[in-house]
């Protein structure tokens, strides 16, 4: 028997989006947008914001599939996508949606499918033929399948807080996977729940503070103004965590952390072997130095297979989600990520 958790994920949007219009504390992702593209088998979509100025580079923003694309909108002064709109790219994203029953079966081959109908939007409506890619964590994993499979579709790449190599069966970050049954987890929701992910995710945190806690920069971004302010926000973005499809979920705990084909360049899509090798576009490989779910070590393991031309790496002392959600990040980060965006070397 299959336990339907749909109409849970479903009830907790609905509940926070009809709780913003009286405690706007809640509000995120309100950055002007419009749906450009929607896939209703698959669930996903691909959105455009509006730009105050253009200066002709165009950025796609590939969102980590666990948890809502919003953490990177969070609120008009911390918002990756404001800071690229002010910058003067032309701005779009994905929405993986909140996955239902129905597509217990969507695998990484339908993600990086849809990136490619996506790129391919793009490039027509822009009159362009290669973008600028923004890949977030578990985004940036499908980012680097894509850029593996489509080198000349991908202009610059830029990674955060992305996990390549899952060797460290000693760091807690990458044993409890390496150990979890997916195959005896899924099979009872269809999907793996947003909150198991979630009580995982909290369970790491804790067990990281005590080391975290002795930096007074890790302190620092938890005792800013912005960051009691946006409490709510963040925990909104927790709370609002959709379902996994049991296929991708599967793959990703087999062939990555507990096979660690993707480094191997040993991972398949289909019929397709995933190659790291064959990225030529320049990297920005940017890491969290106090990320609670993925280990430097496993973010930086990337330079190690990367034949381009340019890889620069940038390790901010900030923890997983400050890296889009801190405003010393946004201070400090990421007009760095803006401009090395806007090279053309």
């Amino acid at each position: 028997m299959v336990i339907n958790m749909d109409h849970v994920q479903i009830m907790k949007n609905e509940f926070f989006n009809a709780l913003e219009g009286i405690f706007p504390a809640i509000e995120v992702g309100k950055t002007p947008h419009e749906v450009v593209d929607e896939d209703r088998r698959l669930n996903f979509k691909l959105l455009r914001y509006a730009k105050e100025k253009d200066k002709g580079r165009t950025l796609l923003v590939i969102p980590h599939i666990i948890n809502r694309p919003y953490i990177l909108d969070l609120n008009d002064d911390v918002s990756v996508i404001r800071e690229f709109i002010e910058c003067g790219f032309s701005v779009y994203m994905l929405d993986w949606g909140y996955p239902t029953v129905e597509q217990r079966d969507v695998s990484f081959s339908d993600y990086v499918q849809y990136l490619d109908r996506a790129v391919d939007i793009i490039c027509k409506e822009r009159g362009i033929e290669a973008v600028l890619a923004l890949g977030y964590c578990t985004g940036g994993i499908i980012s680097l399948m894509y850029t593996s499979l489509y080198p000349d579709k991908v202009e610059r790449l830029i990674l955060m807080a992305t996990p390549v190599d899952f060797s460290m069966w000693y760091d807690p970050r990458i044993l409890w996977p390496k150990i979890l049954n997916a195959r005896g987890i899924v099979p009872l929701f269809g999907n793996f729940p947003g909150e198991l992910a979630v009580l995982f995710g909290r369970s790491l945190f804790m067990y990281s503070l005590p080391f975290f806690s002795r930096s007074p920069q890790f302190n620092r971004e938890f005792r800013t103004y912005e960051s009691w302010r946006d409490a709510l926000r963040t925990n909104r973005w927790l709370i609002d965590t959709p379902m996994v499809p049991g296929s991708t979920y599967t793959q990703f705990i087999e062939d990555c952390y507990q096979r660690n084909l993707l480094i191997n360049n040993k991972m398949r899509i289909d019929s397709q072997i995933i190659d790291l090798r064959k990225i030529r576009s320049p990297i920005l490989n940017i890491l969290a130095e106090y990320d609670h779910l993925v280990p430097l070590s496993s973010g930086k393991a990337l330079k190690d297979v990367y034949s381009g031309k340019s890889y620069e790496e940038i390790v901010f002392p900030s923890s997983h989600t400050g890296l889009s959600a801190s405003r010393d990040a946004h201070l400090n980060l990421w007009p760095k990520v803006c401009e090395w965006s806007g090279r053309t070397d």
